[in-house]
C-alpha cells in the first residue's frame, strides 16, 4: 500500500495537473510576454535589444530570454514556443512540491495533499501556458530552498552549491531572491545566537550569492562602465512605469498626496487585501494562516511558518527601492508568486490533520472553486478574444499592418517573426498617415496607447482612423482593426 501511495498517487495527480493546464491553455496574451518574445528572438542574432522600446529591466531577465531562445530554435518561432518552458515548470514545480512538503513536515499524506492542492491552483495553472517569468523564478528558487535543506541535514556539500547556483540564476528571471536574502540572514543570526551555530550552508549561501552578483558587476562594470548596472536599471524601470509603483498606486484609491495615507492605503487596503482576500487564491492565504498560528502555538514547523510569516510581511511592506521607500504593489495576482508554495503546504498540513470526512469535502470544495477561478482568469486575460485576433493575424500573413511598438512585438511573434516588414511602428507625433497605402490595416488599441503614454511616448492624432480615410473592419476586445481605403 506504501509503494501505491508513493508512487500512483503522484503519478495521477501530475497527470491531472497536465491535463487541467492543457485544457485552461491561455497562450500569447499581448502584454508582457510579447517583450519576452521579441528579446528573446532577437538575443543571439547580433542585434539583441538593438531596437528594443520598452521595460529597461526586461533585458537583463537573460534566463528567460535564453529560454525562450531556445525554445524558438526547437519548436519553431510561434506562440507555441513561448510556453514549453514555463509548462515544463510548472509540472516540476507539482513534484518539488511534494519533495518539500515532505522535507519539512515528514507527513506523506500532507505531502500529497499540497501536491494535489498544487496541481489545481488556479494561478499556476493558468501561468503555466505563459510567457512571464514569475513561475520559473520561483520555481529556482523553491529548488534552491530545497536543495539546502538537503544539504544542511545530509551535511552535503553538493547540494548546497548546486542551490547556491540556483539562487543566482533565479536573478536571471526576476529579481525576488533578495526577499529570501533578507530572511537567510536573520535566520542565520537567530540560529547563531540561539543555538549557538555558524550553520555553514546558509552562511555560503549569502556569500556566493554575493559573490556572483560581484561578478555580474564586473561584467557591467566593463561594458557600461556601471558596476552597480543592474540597480541603476531597476532604478529606471521605476521611472518609466512609475504609474505602476508606490505612491501612485495607492492614490488611485483616495486621490490623496499625503505620504502617509498612501502608505496606509497602500499596505493594508491594496496589499493586505490582495494577498488575504483575493478569490484567484481560494482564500488559501486565510488557511495558512491560521495554520501558522496552531503552529506557533504548538511549536512546530517553525521553518515553515517562518518562510510563510517572513516572506508575507516582506512582501506586504518592504521597500522595492534602495533610494525610496517604495512598497510593492500586489494588485497583480502573479506577484504573489513567492508566497504560494509555503501557503500551499501549510494549507495541506492544517487539511492532513482533519478526518477523512471533513478532510475530501473541504479538498472537493477547493478543486471545484479552482476550476471556477481557472474560467474567470480565462475571462481576466480575454482568452476568446485574444484567440480569435490571434486566428485572424495567421489569415493575413502577407498584409501589411501598422501598430504601436508594443502592439508590433505581439503581431510578429504570431505572424511567425520572419517577416518583420510586414508591419510598422506607428510612432511620434509627426508619423506620417499619408504612408500607408490602400488595404493596408491599423491595429489600434486605446488601453495599450495610453499606458505608452504615461511611459513618455508620444503620437500623432488617431482620430484619423475615425475619419472617412478608413474603416473599421474588425475589433477583438481591446483592438480595432481598420483598413486604409
Amino acid at each position: 500500500m506504501k509503494n501505491y501511495r508513493t508512487y500512483i498517487y503522484p503519478a495521477i495527480i501530475i497527470l491531472t495537473g497536465i491535463l487541467l493546464r492543457i485544457y485552461f491553455f491561455i497562450g500569447h496574451i499581448f502584454s508582457d510576454d510579447a517583450y519576452y518574445s521579441f528579446l528573446g528572438y532577437s538575443l543571439f542574432r547580433g542585434d539583441f535589444a538593438a531596437s528594443y522600446l520598452g521595460y529597461p529591466i526586461f533585458p537583463l531577465r537573460v534566463g528567460n530570454l535564453v529560454l525562450t531562445n531556445l525554445s524558438f530554435n526547437i519548436f519553431g518561432i510561434g506562440e507555441f514556443a513561448t510556453i514549453v518552458f514555463p509548462f515544463l515548470f510548472s509540472i516540476a514545480n507539482l513534484l518539488l512540491t511534494y519533495f518539500l512538503a515532505f522535507e519539512l513536515t515528514k507527513n506523506e499524506k500532507c505531502s500529497l495533499i499540497a501536491m494535489l492542492i498544487m496541481s489545481f491552483f488556479p494561478t499556476d495553472i493558468i501561468f503555466a501556458s505563459m510567457n512571464f517569468v514569475d513561475l520559473q523564478n520561483v520555481f529556482l528558487i523553491n529548488l534552491g530552498i530545497y536543495l539546502l535543506i538537503k544539504a544542511h541535514r545530509n551535511e552535503s556539500f553538493l547540494f548546497a552549491l548546486i542551490a547556491e547556483l540556483l539562487f543566482y540564476v533565479s536573478f536571471l528571471f526576476k529579481e525576488n531572491f533578495y526577499y529570501y536574502w533578507i530572511l537567510m540572514i536573520v535566520l542565520w543570526i537567530y540560529i547563531l545566537f540561539k543555538k549557538k551555530e555558524y550553520n555553514i550552508q546558509i552562511l555560503t549561501s549569502l556569500l556566493v550569492v554575493v559573490f556572483f552578483l560581484s561578478i555580474e558587476g564586473s561584467i557591467y562594470l566593463l561594458l557600461h562602465n556601471d558596476f552597480f548596472y543592474r540597480l541603476t536599471i531597476i532604478q529606471l524601470n521605476y521611472q518609466y512605469s512609475y504609474y505602476d509603483f508606490f505612491p501612485y498606486t495607492a492614490q488611485k484609491l483616495s486621490g490623496s498626496k499625503n505620504f502617509f495615507k498612501n502608505l496606509f492605503d497602500q499596505i493594508c487596503l491594496i496589499n493586505s487585501r490582495s494577498i488575504f482576500l483575493r478569490r484567484f487564491y481560494l482564500f488559501l492565504p486565510i488557511v495558512a494562516s491560521v495554520k501558522t498560528l496552531i503552529n506557533i502555538k504548538k511549536k512546530e514547523n517553525i521553518l515553515l511558518t517562518f518562510w510563510f510569516v517572513g516572506l508575507a510581511v516582506l512582501m506586504i511592506v518592504f521597500t522595492t527601492s534602495f533610494t525610496e521607500f517604495k512598497p510593492l504593489d500586489l494588485n497583480r495576482s502573479w506577484y504573489i508568486y513567492p508566497l504560494i508554495m509555503p501557503m500551499v503546504i501549510l494549507s495541506a498540513s492544517l487539511l492532513s490533520s482533519f478526518k477523512n470526512p471533513i478532510r475530501l469535502a473541504l479538498i472537493f470544495v477547493y478543486l471545484v472553486g479552482s476550476i471556477i477561478m481557472c474560467t474567470h482568469y480565462e475571462t481576466f486575460f480575454n482568452k476568446t478574444e485574444n484567440n480569435l485576433l490571434k486566428a485572424y493575424l495567421k489569415s493575413i500573413p502577407e498584409k501589411m499592418i501598422y501598430t504601436d511598438h508594443f502592439t508590433k512585438y505581439s503581431v510578429d511573434l504570431i505572424r511567425g517573426f520572419d517577416k518583420p516588414g510586414n508591419s510598422i511602428r506607428v510612432s511620434g507625433k509627426d508619423f506620417n498617415w499619408n504612408q500607408l497605402e490602400i488595404n493596408n490595416l491599423v491595429i489600434y488599441s486605446e488601453a495599450h496607447i495610453d499606458e505608452l503614454k504615461l511611459q513618455k511616448y508620444e503620437f500623432s492624432d488617431f482620430r484619423i482612423l475615425f475619419s472617412d480615410e478608413f474603416q473599421e473592419i474588425k475589433s477583438f476586445s481591446n483592438f480595432r482593426i481598420f483598413e486604409k481605403k
